[in-house]
């Protein structure tokens, strides 16, 4: 074939295909302009941008759903600084507000204690339990505490309420009779210490009388009870006279003895809070 006949095929060819070619050019202009990949992801799109709506209502639905324990912790931010001298005459006490988060303390152990059970924090109203902090039985045994924590539970329905009070008894390492959590100076001279204490009770209230309930009978519940009061290790408490404040409100400034009141703390709720979420 020589190169005009080769034009002449090429032609030709050209004219034949030319109305197909302009077919096909027409009808992929219509096609929305996009890959099969593509299209399958528009198509995903809506279940990916729903994910997040969904996941935000059960984050919701966790406070806002079913409550198995609700918490009350009233321990508030104080700490009592106590001296006593030799004779009761010259003992002095006194209650220091503070910032040390010793009720936020208390959820997060409930919460590590919990292991994944309905936990719901209840928030306390200030002044809730005055009136039992001013009685003469700051103990769990007191009669108004039942009613009080039918109030702060107000319509939150939990099936039970972990309650946690500060308590005054007689500290366990020094004998001494003491409340809540603070730090106490006794003695004189050679014979003075210094030593920082926690003094707190846990009861369990049901959700619907508020009667008080018992934690389940096992070996570990029945430890629990036998070392209520007792530790950290005998003495632990013990700090620096150096640390005692020179006044009282001096306390709230305090690293030394905010740490080793945060630790004591964590460690007495580490040691009684696990029965109270014991699978029998």
């Amino acid at each position: 074939m020589t190169y005009s006949d080769h034009r002449a095929f090429t032609r030709s060819l050209w004219r034949g295909l030319a109305p197909l070619l302009l077919a096909l050019a027409f009808t992929s202009s219509e096609a929305p302009a996009q890959s099969p990949s593509s299209t399958s992801a528009a198509k995903a799109a809506p279940k990916i941008g729903g994910a997040g709506p969904k996941a935000g209502a059960g984050a919701a639905g966790r406070e806002s759903g079913p409550c198995e324990t609700g918490v009350i912790a009233a321990l508030g931010d104080v700490f009592t600084v106590q001296k006593n001298g030799i004779t009761r005459l010259s003992d002095d006490y006194t209650e220091v507000p503070v910032t040390w988060g010793f009720d936020d303390l208390v959820h997060a152990r409930v919460m590590a204690a919990a292991g994944g059970a309905a936990v719901r924090r209840i928030a306390v109203p200030k002044g809730a339990f005055d009136a039992f902090y001013r009685s003469d039985r700051v103990t769990a045994d007191n009669d108004m505490l039942p009613a009080i924590v039918k109030r702060v539970a107000g319509t939150t329905r939990c099936a039970r309420y972990l309650v946690v009070t500060r308590r005054a008894g007689r500290e366990p390492s020094t004998y001494d009779t003491v409340l809540g959590v603070g730090v106490i100076n006794r003695g004189e001279g050679f014979g003075r210490y210094t030593h920082v204490f926690i003094m707190i009770d846990i009861e369990l209230y049901d959700g619907t009388t508020f009667e008080k309930r018992a934690v389940a009978g096992s070996a570990g519940s029945l430890m629990s009870r036998l070392t209520t009061g007792i530790g950290p290790p005998s003495r632990a408490g013990d700090v620096d006279n150096a640390n005692f404040p020179t006044t009282p409100a001096d306390a709230a400034s305090n690293t030394v003895l905010r740490d080793m009141a945060r630790s004591m703390l964590k460690f007495r709720l580490d040691q009684r809070l696990p029965v109270y979420f014991a699978r029998e």
